[in-house]
């Protein structure tokens, strides 16, 4: 049955050979190889973003500690606990709004129809 199956596969597409098969599809290997270049920039600027915030949230990390290490009071701790909270609170908020915007330009390319126009086959 496999074997009848095949035969059948192949004789359907004997009429046009290899060449203009492969003429049919280049449309359409062109159109994803175009789309899957700009998934690829889309999603390396998401990483590079990404790792600018992580960057940043390092070193205010490590300059909180530098500074705790200089208090010499509760109300000097208190102060900088405080600050720290304050940047973090806003530099996640900030990390959330990009990454949401850059996410939601992904998707947006993504669903975009793709901008070949299929013409006319070849025979």
């Amino acid at each position: 049955m496999a074997e009848k199956t095949d035969s059948l596969a192949s004789d359907a597409l004997a009429p046009f050979g290899f060449d203009a098969m492969m003429q049919m599809q280049r449309p359409v290997l062109a159109a994803m190889a175009e789309m899957n270049g700009h998934l690829c920039e889309s999603i390396t600027a998401a990483n590079k973003e990404w790792v600018t915030f992580v960057n940043q949230c390092l070193k205010e990390d490590l300059a909180v500690r530098q500074q705790l290490a200089r208090c010499r009071t509760a109300q000097d701790l208190y102060q900088v606990y405080a600050q720290f909270f304050q940047n973090a609170w806003a530099q996640y908020q900030s990390g959330l709004e990009q990454m949401t915007k850059l996410s939601k330009a992904i998707a947006e390319h993504s669903l975009q129809s793709p901008s070949w126009e299929p013409g006319p086959t070849q025979h």
